[in-house]
């Protein structure tokens, strides 16, 4: 397997360890993108990606990272679009909730504007935020 880079800020760190702490010791975070489809999210275009979080159990095809006392998993189908994403965290007016963002893949076209989208009450309208939050 080819190793995985994500970064995880200080922000998403303290987030996901405090959600982690409820859960069983053998669960991990899986970070996961999907190319295409826009699950109602109000994003155009076909380039864009979405990305989330969840926790869940390690499958023998993960590719496991350990990052700070816990393990992101990244599934075979995503890892090369998960490959040099960032992971953040956000809490202000217009967007809460975990935001997932990947410079090094390709620019989407303007439909697609920031290249992901996703749930936790954030704005879809500038990328919005993914995730468990």
């Amino acid at each position: 397997m080819t190793m995985v880079h994500v970064e995880v800020s200080p922000a998403a760190l303290e987030q996901v360890k405090t959600l982690i702490r409820g859960q069983k010791p053998e669960m991990g975070v899986r970070v996961y993108a999907q190319s295409g489809g826009h699950s109602g999210c109000g994003c155009g275009g076909g380039s864009h990606v979405q990305f989330g979080l969840a926790f869940a159990k390690p499958r023998p095809d993960d590719e496991v990272l350990r990052v700070d006392g816990f393990a992101l998993l990244v599934d075979p189908s995503s890892t090369k679009f998960v490959d040099g994403a960032v992971i953040d965290y956000v809490e202000n007016l217009n967007e809460s909730g975990f935001k997932i963002t990947n410079p090094t893949l390709p620019e989407p076209d303007a439909a697609g504007l920031s290249g992901g989208c996703g749930s936790c009450g954030s704005s879809s309208a500038n990328g919005g935020g993914c995730g468990c939050g």
